[in-house]
């Protein structure tokens, strides 16, 4: 299974949440901020609630001189504007003392400042946003505090005042009589407060999504794995380090898999060996024990049924033992604590001694056969004996299972790192099915193992089990006839490489 490649980091994730939330965060305390100011200026406004002042507003901004000295009664307010002669041609309602006179303090009363150049500008939101084209500040006159707003007339190059004490801007409206001013600051600070927390709360919520799916994801799949379910594959959206992690489950989950399929394959295969040793030992201590019986049995058996008996008996003995030691002997090579001892070996004058050695058993059996061994001298690391074993099993076979006049071929070349040698013969081909298998304990075309042929289905599977400790291999090679065997070996170079090996 191929692990998908990660595009993004958690932490390159995180990073960008962290940064978006940071902006989120600031702009909704910015509108939080602005709808705060805009709702207690609307909520604690006279004029929101009162038509008066809105009607004042209106006068002001529209036409100033048609407020009279009612208008300004039930506020105790005046107007007046100031020319560029600093005179005052129009007044209305009760003007403050500094301004019938104007002098020095009357020019920083109007300015917002005090004689220590502090400025007295109004800043409270409430009273400032009462008349919203005007500039507010406030003043003290006789003890009490006016709010003063005022306005620059370009057209008639004068300033136009308005002003009230500051109680009438303050007095309570339908909204601040139930709630305080106090009281509205502290609520909307709150819901400033509840906001950034709400907004907080919302992206801890998603960027712990980063994180909780993904676990949750794995912490089911672990649960499917605990309860025996080794079919579960894992699927993360995520492209980060979760992914990786969810790769390399299902790599695990996969490997859980195989190993359940290659137990359950092995556990057919013992049960398949314990079979086929069962037949293949019933047969000949059978044989053994009824013949036996009969020799212990019968005393007038001449000396000619004796002898033949005796031969059944001690032919099926062999069988046995054969059997026996051809399982200890596959036992022994299968155990990876079992070494060889190879040495450094010509196996082309290995391989000229080893067919010179079979020639007599082709010609009595009227095989042809046909050589053809490099010259050249190619070292392997080999033990002389296990080799020989698994190479006389081929061609042991091959004088067993083909007719008389069959051909036999050995022949050895060089292919890449590697000395081959292939057995060959015109007989009987082994079908494309079995190839496989062929290599495998018991395992035998003649399928109604007849012990005529002599065969214990352990011959291959000893020369493969001897050929994988020298690091080598055995296959079946597609030929024009009969089968071919190719016995791959690795070669060695030098002496310092037989040093190396292993």
């Amino acid at each position: 299974m191929k692990a998908k490649k990660i595009k993004r980091s958690v932490t390159a994730e995180l990073f960008f949440m962290y940064f978006l939330g940071y902006i989120a965060i600031t702009i909704i305390l910015i509108v939080g901020i602005i709808f705060s100011i805009v709702g207690y200026e609307f909520l604690c406004n006279p004029s929101t609630y009162n038509s008066y002042f809105i009607e004042l507003e209106n006068k002001l901004n529209d036409d100033y001189t048609s407020i009279n000295d009612e208008d300004l009664l039930d506020i105790d307010g005046f107007i007046i504007k100031i020319n560029n002669k600093n005179e005052v041609p129009y007044s209305r309602g009760n003007v403050i003392d500094e301004y019938k006179s104007l002098d020095l303090k009357s020019y920083i009363y109007l300015s917002g400042l005090t004689k220590e150049n502090e400025i007295l500008l109004n800043d409270d939101l409430m009273a400032y946003s009462v008349l919203k084209n005007f500039n507010n500040s406030t003043m003290e006159s006789h003890n009490i505090k006016y709010s003063l707003y005022s306005k620059y007339l370009e057209e008639e190059n004068s300033i136009i005042v308005f002003g009230c004490p500051y109680s009438e801007i303050t007095k309570p409206n339908i909204v601040t009589k139930i709630i305080s001013h106090n009281i509205l600051i502290k609520i909307l600070i709150s819901f400033n407060i509840f906001l950034i927390l709400l907004v907080v709360y919302v992206f801890a919520k998603a960027t712990s999504k980063l994180f909780i799916k993904p676990i949750k994801t794995l912490l089911n799949g672990v649960m499917e794995i605990t309860n025996n379910n080794y079919d579960v594959n894992i699927k993360i959206d995520t492209k980060n380090e979760f992914l990786d992690l969810a790769n390399g489950f299902n790599m695990m989950a996969e490997t859980i898999r195989n190993e359940i399929r290659e137990k359950e394959k092995l556990e057919k295969i013992r049960e398949g060996l314990i079979l086929d040793i069962s037949h293949d030992l019933k047969n000949p201590l059978s044989s053994i024990l009824g013949y036996s019986e009969i020799l212990i049995n019968n005393r007038d058996l001449d000396e000619n049924e004796k002898m033949e008996y005796l031969n059944i008996i001690n032919k099926n003995s062999y069988r046995a033992n054969k059997l026996m030691n051809n399982l200890f002997e596959f036992s022994l090579y299968d155990n990876s604590d079992y070494k060889f001892n190879l040495i450094r070996t010509d196996i082309s004058e290995f391989m000229r001694q080893t067919i010179a050695n079979y020639i007599p058993e082709f010609e009595h059996n009227k095989f042809e056969y046909d050589f053809d061994i490099l010259e050249e001298p190619y070292y392997v690391m080999m033990d002389e004996e296990k080799l020989t074993r698994a190479i006389n099993n081929i061609l042991d076979n091959k004088l067993k299972y083909n007719p008389s006049g069959s051909k036999i071929g050995v022949k050895t070349e060089i292919k890449e790192r590697y000395f081959c040698i292939v057995l060959s013969d015109d007989g009987e081909s082994i079908p494309e099915k079995n190839r496989e298998n062929i290599f495998n304990l018991f395992v035998r075309l003649d399928k109604s193992r007849n012990s005529k042929t002599g065969g214990t289905g352990l011959g291959l599977s000893i020369t493969k089990k001897i050929l994988n400790k020298h690091n080598g291999g055995i296959r079946i090679i597609d030929s024009e006839a009969g089968t071919s065997f190719e016995i791959m070996l690795p070669i060695i170079k030098s002496k310092t490489d037989s040093n190396n090996y292993e």
